[in-house]
């Protein structure tokens, strides 16, 4: 007859394929469980097996449980570790059982619930050799390979290291979904190609499918994770390796096991989620600058852009587009005072094209224009992300574009005056304003999957309606977005989404 101990996700679902065997079989769990084979007393229960399975959480239970019953192992029987422990432990049962008489064999396994569930676990095995072909019939009922590796804790070695292998490759990959889906890449793409690069594992086929569905059920939950990845650490330190994604991916789990010890370990990517304490966050980018300075500086700069400059008398921060005859956006910028100059401060990447727009009007006035983007360190504080979209807030590049017209981003109040005079571009600003209409304008949507790409077009009755300009994921409100509905459209609040990549229907947008 057989013990089980411990009737996890990976314990019980063995305990289901030794039964179905029809090999003799009691199990034993810290909860009692509603099964037939289960017993109250694994100390009487051992007493009567002739092997002694656990599939016990760690370390910590595995010597616990092993202590009450050790009294009743002897050289009839073989206790076999399947728990993912430390290295310490399992050299300490070796130690025991050699002491008892007993059988022990270092046995990790590697396969998740449906493997547990389907017999095809694979357990990476450390003993007497001669012990585990006395015991491989028995471990092929739950198995489908079997890898010997010398003697303990080699298997707990191998099992530990390759759980961080695998923890970060998930780590990895959440964070290439969330970069990629931001950049207008659609993950189901991202996943085609990937299964073309020498990157691409098998645990990619595994999670991307339940992260587009944002599904966590338990195949190897984040405590597990959490734990196992510790037992690396431990590893790292006690060998003299400096470990940093180790720490990276432990750190990146233990969050998520404080939400939800529960869930899946590829959990983690709801990193990528905001809450409510992280909205108060401003954050720092990094912006050009360029110094107007002269007499005529006031007189030049209000002819040019098409805000107010002397809104900034005051100390404030005015925001302002530069246009083109046509009232297509062409830079977005903001502007203050140092002094008697102006600082205008805009794109990093685009300094260059910025002053030469700039210098391209500067004919007659008494006007310098001075780029003090490499010799000064500037910043611009601008919302977090998931709060700028919460907030409809548009941002450059994403909402404001070049071509766009800025009523259509619905920046009227924030960057233009319609009072302060002419400017490049103002007549048609001015007609669009009187016309009171727009050909399309800025939304916020709420999204009803994870992981919806940037550029994903909005769909109606297979017409495109609009664009996706921007996505963020709250753990309150869900994945938010901002994008562009077109005006025909503009009594409509709900739409598909299809991908940029196939066109194929990937998810549902509401207004929100």
């Amino acid at each position: 007859m057989t013990l089980l101990l411990g009737l996890g996700i990976i314990g019980s679902r063995s305990a289901d394929q030794i039964v179905a065997a029809g090999h003799p079989l009691k199990t034993w769990n810290r909860t009692p469980k509603n099964r037939p084979d289960t017993v109250d007393d694994p100390v009487a229960a051992t007493a009567d097996a002739d092997i002694i399975v656990s599939y016990l959480r760690d370390d910590v239970a595995v010597r616990e449980v092993f202590n009450k019953i050790k009294n009743q192992l002897d050289d009839s029987k073989v206790f076999v570790n399947h728990a993912t422990i430390d290295p310490d432990t399992t050299i300490w049962l070796d130690r025991q059982c050699r002491e008892i008489g007993c059988g022990f064999l270092d046995a990790p396994f590697t396969g998740s619930r449906d493997a547990a569930a389907g017999g095809t676990l694979v357990y990476y095995v450390a003993g007497n050799p001669e012990l585990l072909e006395k015991c491989r019939a028995f471990l092929e009922i739950t198995s489908r390979e079997i890898v010997y590796l010398g003697l303990p804790p080699a298997a707990t070695v191998v099992k530990i290291t390759t759980n961080l292998a695998t923890a970060c490759a998930v780590q990895a990959l959440t964070e290439a979904l969330e970069i990629s889906r931001r950049h207008g890449v659609d993950p189901r793409a991202w996943h085609e190609a990937a299964k073309l690069n020498g990157c691409y594992a098998p645990v990619m086929g595994m999670k991307i499918p339940s992260l587009l569905e944002n599904d966590f059920t338990p195949h190897f939950s984040t405590e597990n994770m959490a734990k196992d990845t510790n037992y690396a650490i431990q590893l790292a330190d006690s060998s003299g390796i400096t470990a940093d994604l180790n720490h990276l991916t432990w750190a990146r789990l233990f969050e998520a096991e404080m939400r939800d010890a529960t869930e899946d370990f590829s959990a983690t990517v709801r990193q990528h989620q905001s809450s409510d304490l992280d909205l108060e966050d401003d954050v720092e980018i990094s912006c050009s600058r360029i110094r107007v300075k002269g007499p005529d500086a006031e007189r030049y700069l209000n002819g040019q852009v098409s805000n107010d400059v002397r809104l900034t008398e005051d100390g404030r921060i005015v925001s302002a587009c530069l246009l083109d005859a046509k009232g297509k956006l062409q830079f977005f910028v903001q502007i203050h005072r140092e002094n008697q100059d102006f600082i205008v401060e805009g794109p990093i990447d685009l300094v260059e094209e910025l002053l030469a727009r700039l210098d391209k009007y500067l004919i007659a006035d008494d006007v310098e224009l001075i780029d003090e983007s490499m010799d000064e360190t500037a910043y611009q504080t601008v919302p977090n992300e998931t709060r700028r979209i919460l907030d409809g807030i548009p941002r450059w590049p994403t909402e404001l574009f070049p071509g766009i017209l800025p009523p259509e981003a619905g920046i009227e109040q924030l960057a233009i005056s319609y009072t302060k005079g002419c400017y490049t571009g103002q007549e048609v600003i001015s007609r669009m304003k009187r016309a009171g209409k727009t050909n399309r304008h800025l939304v916020k949507l709420a999204l009803d999957k994870p992981l919806i790409p940037t550029c994903s077009k909005l769909m109606l009755d297979g017409k495109e309606a609009g664009i996706i300009t921007s996505v963020a994921s709250h753990i309150g409100t869900g994945e938010v977005a901002l994008g562009y509905r077109k005006r025909k459209f503009e009594e409509h609040t709900e739409f598909d989404i299809a991908s940029p990549a196939s066109g194929e229907i990937i998810g549902r947008a509401t207004i929100r």
